[in-house]
């Protein structure tokens, strides 16, 4: 595996704030590696990188960016790209990882196939959310079908589409979960919270029929996933998730 720089370089992109239309200068780190980059995580899971705010409306922004995250203690690779292009995962598989606008020509890092935990997501509150589940030692394929489940729940009582939920915090006695609901913007953004004794529920209900989470299968680990692995299609939604 090549050796990382000492420091990591930030980038620095003009950004066009979809609220006021103006633009501005962020920077971006195109790699975090743990546990060289504390910093950077903790920027990332408190908001303070990937989510500016417009110097000129004020409002909170999510960027469209492009990342690598790798923890060489927990052996964890979380990949954030904007774009769909099977050709991340398919990287992520045979072990060449590359990306031009990150890395140079010379720069492809070899991965021992299964010696890391590998995903790829498309949104900075799922690269967020990898990252923080990690933290907590949550396994994200559990946190998939429970997002799943409220899903249904919310869509049932509130009569629209979940466009996005993911897992926001894990503080106190509580998982704070958001949905975006609606089926195009402006979207409504609904909290649900549920007690953490729901996951362990679901991990001892659900874990014995999944393999290992450095499988190849599991490099897309999101809603679709967890919609196509059938584990729930049985099950009447809610039966197990309290929620306020």
């Amino acid at each position: 595996m090549p050796k990382s720089p000492d420091f990591q370089k930030p980038v620095t992109k003009a950004v066009e704030c979809p609220f006021c239309g103006k633009t501005f200068d962020y920077s971006l780190y195109p790699e975090i590696v743990i546990p060289r980059d504390r910093k950077l995580k903790k920027k990332v899971l408190n908001k303070s990188l990937f989510f500016p705010r417009c110097p000129h409306c004020k409002e909170e922004i999510k960027l469209k960016a492009v990342c690598m995250y790798r923890d060489d203690s927990k052996r964890e690779w979380f990949v954030l790209t904007d774009s769909k292009d099977k050709k991340v995962s398919e990287m992520l598989k045979t072990g060449n990882i590359k990306f031009d606008e990150v890395f140079s020509e010379d720069n492809i890092v070899d991965l021992v196939k299964g010696f890391y935990t590998r995903r790829v997501v498309f949104d900075v509150d799922s690269f967020r959310e990898k990252i923080l589940l990690s933290d907590c030692n949550y396994d994200d394929r559990i946190i998939e079908l429970m997002k799943l489940s409220l899903s249904t729940i919310l869509e049932e009582d509130i009569g629209q589409p979940v466009y996005r939920i993911f897992l926001e915090e894990t503080s106190g006695n509580q998982l704070v979960f958001t949905a975006i609901m609606g089926n195009s913007a402006p979207f409504d953004y609904v909290n649900i919270k549920t007690i953490p004794s729901v996951y362990f529920d679901y991990k001892d209900k659900y874990l014995g029929k999944l393999g290992d989470p450095n499988m190849d299968e599991y490099i897309l680990t999101d809603q679709q996933w967890a919609m196509k692995s059938d584990l729930l299609k049985d099950e009447d939604a809610g039966v197990i998730i309290p929620f306020d």
